[in-house]
């Protein structure tokens, strides 16, 4: 059975409020996940296709409705922050 244990890639901040990055396996990960820090019931972002190369990002409640430049920055530092390091979720 394959590995379904999150693993937090990074984290990053953004207008005061602090995300964490995760891969939602630690092996062939198929997306990544960003969560308001501490707190894993709300998610702000979901990209999907990760082994496909086939990205769909899905935006949680409330966080598709920022302006377009508010979302592209947001992917991108969610994106560095998913390529820069990898450690195990807690929870």
């Amino acid at each position: 059975m394959a590995d379904t244990t999150e693993v937090q890639r990074g984290s990053f901040d953004k207008d005061g409020t602090r995300f964490d990055v995760c891969a939602s396996s630690a092996m062939a990960p198929e997306a990544m996940r960003v969560y308001q820090a501490g707190d894993r019931s709300v998610i702000a972002l979901v990209v999907s296709g990760l082994n496909s190369g086939e990205l769909k990002a899905s935006w949680g409640s409330g966080w598709g409705a920022y302006p377009e430049e508010w979302r592209d920055d947001f992917e991108e530092r969610a994106y560095r922050a998913y390529v820069s390091r990898v450690r195990f979720c807690n929870g």
